[in-house]
């Protein structure tokens, strides 16, 4: 009911302010600000709500220094607004072997994030992905314009049987996690 009843308002200061507009163009203009904020706001939460970054956005460079891999990442358009404080990294290497060191800048409050839960919801959007045989090592990176990680294969794994993926996580308000995976290829 009071949102009807501020609707109405809006509306009522919005033809009050045309009608004054040829004669008291500072009251008209009081008048029309609010209706102006309101549908700036309603056209920021459209336009939010359309933008999606994709994959092809998305571009990687990688370099290798000694046994260290490094992979910098760049976003050819703004990421969209909804998009979640951290993507993820996902490593599959054969039998499984660890991938001790992987240096990237980190959400700052990342301790305060429940971080079983998003590596849950990550799995289970990658089981359907039909992922390679072997389990995911999955790392979390914050999300920004410009980024970059670097990591170091273990012993006896070479770099074309290391499949890696960069997935983006888009957290719209009031809607589940969503995710997209880009291949990071290595050579």
């Amino acid at each position: 009911m009071s949102i009807i009843l501020v609707f109405i308002i809006f509306i009522g200061f919005f033809i009050l302010g045309i009608r004054l507009w040829n004669t008291r163009r500072g009251m008209s203009l009081v008048l029309l600000t609010p209706a102006f904020l309101m549908l700036l706001s309603i056209g920021y939460g459209v336009f939010n709500s359309w933008y999606h970054t994709e994959p092809n956005l998305l571009k990687f460079s990688v370099q290798k220094e000694n046994q260290v891999y490094t992979v910098k990442g760049v976003w050819e358009k703004p990421l969209d607004a909804y998009r979640f404080p951290t993507d993820f990294i996902i490593f599959y290497v054969p039998n499984n072997a660890e991938i001790t060191y992987v240096k990237r800048n980190r959400v700052k409050d990342y301790k305060n994030m429940d971080q079983k839960f998003l590596e849950e919801s990550i799995k289970e959007w990658i089981n359907k992905e039909k992922p390679p045989k072997s389990s995911p090592q999955i790392f979390d990176i914050e999300t920004s314009k410009r980024f970059s990680f670097s990591f170091i294969l273990p012993d006896n794994v070479k770099a074309d049987d290391v499949k890696i993926y960069y997935a983006h996580t888009r957290a719209e308000p009031m809607d589940a996690l969503e995710f997209w995976f880009k291949k990071i290829e290595l050579n």
